[in-house]
């Protein structure tokens, strides 16, 4: 190839990946979900953090009643926990099964 058509070609890949890196910003700025999931980690670090700060400077009585607290939630997480991931296998379960009888439909 000559000098000119390699400096082209460079010259494409270079505006491709400027206008691929265009894409995603804007897909990015356009994703409300994600944002909002950014938001809400972003809110519950801030969140934890201040809660251990909290405690810590706590006197050691108030210390201790939290420690209980704490503990006697342990299980109520948990089962959160796996609720949560319950329900996600019986939507993933669901979702397979509609596909597999549209599938079948379709033949």
């Amino acid at each position: 190839m000559s000098e000119e058509a390699e400096r082209l070609k460079a010259e494409i890949e270079a505006t491709r990946a400027e206008l691929a890196e265009t894409a995603d910003a804007l897909a990015a700025k356009l994703d409300v979900k994600a944002q909002a999931g950014q938001k809400v980690h972003a809110v519950g670090e801030k969140v934890g953090d201040r809660y251990a700060s909290l405690r810590d400077a706590a006197p050691e009585p108030v210390q201790k009643a939290i420690g209980k607290a704490e503990q006697a939630a342990q299980p109520v997480v948990a089962k959160a926990a796996e609720d949560k991931r319950r329900t996600l296998l019986v939507v993933a379960g669901s979702v397979v099964i509609v596909l597999v009888i549209r599938r079948f439909r379709r033949k």
